[in-house]
This record gives structure tokens, sequence and C-alpha cells, in this order.
């Protein structure tokens, strides 16, 4: 029955992992390679406020898909 229960485990976390990526992906989905470069320099959303740590890491994730590489 453990093995069985480690299993469930590990796809509980993997279930949550890709529902945290897919979150992230979804943030930014509009935004244009001049919206991701100018958010990225000033670290700011599209209202002008600080990113919080969820929106850097999902511009990071957009920067990623638009320019195939992450953002210095």
């Amino acid at each position: 029955m453990r093995k069985m229960e480690g299993l469930a485990d590990a796809w509980l976390t993997l279930d949550q992992h890709f529902a945290h990526h897919a979150s992230l992906i979804e943030r930014f989905r509009w935004a244009d390679p001049p919206a991701v470069t100018r958010m990225w320099q000033l670290q700011t959303n599209e209202l002008g406020e600080r990113l919080s740590p969820l929106e850097r890491e999902a511009l990071r994730e957009r920067h990623c898909e638009l320019f195939g590489t992450w953002p210095s």
C-alpha cells in the first residue's frame, strides 16, 4: 500500500507543478516583445506596479517563449 501512496503523492506533486507553470504562462500571454522588454527593464507590470515574485517568474517564462533565453 505504501508504494501506491508514494505514487499518488508523486502524481499530485507533478500535477501541482504543471498547474503552477500553466498559471505562469497565462499571466503575460498577451505581452509582445516590446512590452516584455519594457516590463523586465523597469521591473514593473503592465500597470506600472512593482513585479511580485510570481509576476517576475511569469515574465521570465514569457521572455523565454519570445526570445529563447532568460532575460539578463
